[in-house]
C-alpha cells in the first residue's frame, strides 16, 4: 500500500511538502504541485483520514441535527445542508433528536465522538434546561434560531425574517379588500409563532383594521390544528372572508375545513399559509402563501461552520454570525376580492 514517504521519494521532494500539497495551500510552485499530483494520480493515493485530522486538527466531517418531525421543513432543510457540504467535498453525518429534544445532548456527545469540525443544530427549540448541559468543549454549533439564549459554544444563528411573513400575507388580504381575516397561529410562545403574529397584528393596524381576538386560533404547525381552528372561525355567526394559516400544513387542514362547510376557496374564503412547501401549487386551487427559503437555511449553516473550522470565527460571543433570510409572497389561486 502506498504511503506518504513513496510518494515524496517519487516526486523527489519532502514528506511535508506533499502534505502542504494535499492540503492545498497555496505557497508551493505550480511546477512541484503538479509532480506531486502525478504521482499521487499514478498510484491513487488516498491520505489516511486520522493521519491528516492529526496534523491539521481537521476531519473534513460535519454534523447536522434535525428533528424527528414529519414535515416538509426539515426534509428541505437536510436537503439543502446536504447539498453544501458536498460542494465542499465534506462529509455530513445526519442524525435526529426526539420532538422533545430531551436525547440532544446524548447525540451531540455521539457526533464529538466522531471528531466532527462543527454541529448545525436545527431542531425543535431545545429547552433551556437541555442547552444548559451542553458542555464548553464541543465543537462550534450553529443553531437554528428561535429566540433561544445561544450555547456557548455557538458561533452562528440562522433564521427567517417571520415578521415579515405574517406581514406580507395579511397585507395581501387587505389589499384584496379583505377586512375580516381569521388567523391560526403557530404554537404559542415560540419565537417563530409570535413574529408571525406581529406581522399579522401590523399590517391590520397600518389598515386602520381593528384587532378582533374573536378572529385569532392558536395551532400547533399540524394539519389536524388547521382543519379543527378553521371549522371553529367558519362557524362564527359573521364569519371570516379570509383565513391565514402559520404555516402550509395548517392550511391543508382549512381546505378540508372549508370543503366540509360547503364553501368555495377562494370565492367564498381565501386562504394564504406560510412556507411554500413542495405541495403547495398542487393543490385544488394554488395556494398562495409566503415562501420560507428552507433549503437555504441548510446551505447557510453549512456555509457558517466551514468558515469556523477554517479558523474565520473565533467563537466568542461577539464573533457570532448571524444570517436572517429573506420570505417572499407567493400569489396563487386561493386568494381573491371577498364575494
Amino acid at each position: 500500500m502506498t504511503n506518504i514517504r513513496q510518494i515524496a521519494r517519487e516526486a523527489g521532494v519532502s514528506v511535508g511538502t506533499v502534505s502542504n500539497v494535499l492540503n492545498h495551500y497555496e505557497h508551493i510552485s505550480e511546477p512541484v504541485r503538479e509532480r506531486v499530483m502525478e504521482v499521487v494520480r499514478k498510484y491513487n493515493y488516498r491520505p489516511s483520514v486520522i493521519a491528516r485530522s492529526l496534523s491539521t486538527r481537521r476531519t473534513g466531517m460535519l454534523g447536522l441535527i434535525i428533528s424527528l418531525n414529519p414535515t416538509p421543513f426539515y426534509n428541505d432543510l437536510a436537503q439543502g445542508a446536504i447539498e453544501s457540504a458536498q460542494e465542499a467535498d465534506v462529509r455530513l453525518l445526519v442524525v435526529a433528536v426526539r420532538y422533545e429534544a430531551d436525547d440532544l445532548p446524548e447525540q451531540i456527545d455521539a457526533l464529538s465522538r466522531q471528531w466532527v469540525d462543527g454541529i448545525f443544530i436545527a431542531t425543535q427549540p431545545v429547552p433551556e434546561d437541555i442547552l444548559s448541559q451542553l458542555p464548553a468543549q464541543n465543537p462550534p454549533l450553529v443553531v437554528l434560531d428561535r429566540g433561544q439564549t445561544p450555547p456557548r459554544q455557538t458561533v452562528g444563528l440562522v433564521g427567517f425574517d417571520w415578521q415579515n411573513a405574517g406581514y406580507a400575507a395579511t397585507r395581501h388580504l387587505i389589499e384584496l379588500g379583505h377586512e375580516q381575516i381569521g388567523y391560526v397561529g403557530g404554537i404559542p410562545g415560540r419565537s417563530s409563532s409570535v413574529l408571525r403574529e406581529r406581522g399579522y397584528l401590523q399590517a391590520l393596524r397600518e389598515a386602520g383594521i381593528r384587532e378582533d381576538a374573536r378572529l385569532m386560533r392558536d395551532g400547533d404547525f399540524f394539519s389536524e390544528s388547521g382543519y379543527r381552528q378553521a371549522m371553529d372561525l367558519l362557524s362564527q355567526p359573521s364569519r371570516p372572508t379570509a383565513l391565514f394559516l402559520a404555516n402550509d400544513l395548517m392550511a391543508l387542514g382549512a381546505y378540508k375545513a372549508i370543503a366540509e362547510s360547503g364553501l368555495r376557496i377562494p370565492d367564498d374564503v381565501s386562504v394564504v399559509g406560510v412556507d411554500d412547501v413542495f405541495f403547495t401549487p398542487f393543490l385544488a386551487p394554488p395556494l398562495t402563501t409566503v415562501r420560507v427559503p428552507t433549503k437555504e437555511a441548510g446551505r447557510a449553516g453549512i456555509r457558517i461552520l466551514l468558515d469556523s473550522s477554517a479558523g474565520a470565527l473565533s467563537g466568542a460571543e461577539e464573533g457570532i454570525r448571524c444570517a436572517t433570510l429573506p420570505t417572499t409572497l407567493q400569489v396563487r389561486s386561493s386568494t381573491g376580492k371577498p364575494s
